[in-house]
């Protein structure tokens, strides 16, 4: 699970709670997050929203946006924030939310892909 956010962005701070609970709850079912924080000068506001808001996951800080120009085109736009997607075990983007997602939302678009796992075994 990748989400793009800023500490800037209220939606970002909306969906904040519910990213680190279900990061918590799905860690032991192999799901990892991963955060990328996009837009903020300076790093004080990422890590002090990080800390506010629990986040247990790593986030890279990328305020001009270079790191999302490495995903594929479409995948991640820089204006779109809070912007998250799911990937799959081989790397393809199995979800996307162009929103803010509560912990229902992000379990929809989680579990169809930890479930191919449980499959596979």
């Amino acid at each position: 699970m990748l989400n793009l956010w800023g500490s800037w962005c209220a939606p970002c701070r909306a969906e904040a709670p519910y990213l680190a609970e279900v990061a918590e709850e799905t860690k032991s079912k192999g799901v990892e997050f991963i955060g990328i924080n996009t837009r903020d000068p300076q790093t004080g506001p990422a890590l002090a929203f990080e800390k506010d808001y629990a986040v247990g996951y790593p986030s890279f800080f990328d305020p001009i946006g270079k790191l999302i120009l490495k995903f594929p085109k479409g995948s991640l736009n820089p204006q779109a924030i809070p912007t998250t997607i799911v990937i799959d075990r081989e790397g393809k983007i199995a979800a996307r939310a162009l929103t803010a997602l509560d912990d229902k939302q992000l379990r929809s678009m989680i579990d169809p892909v930890v479930a191919e796992k449980a499959a596979e075994k």
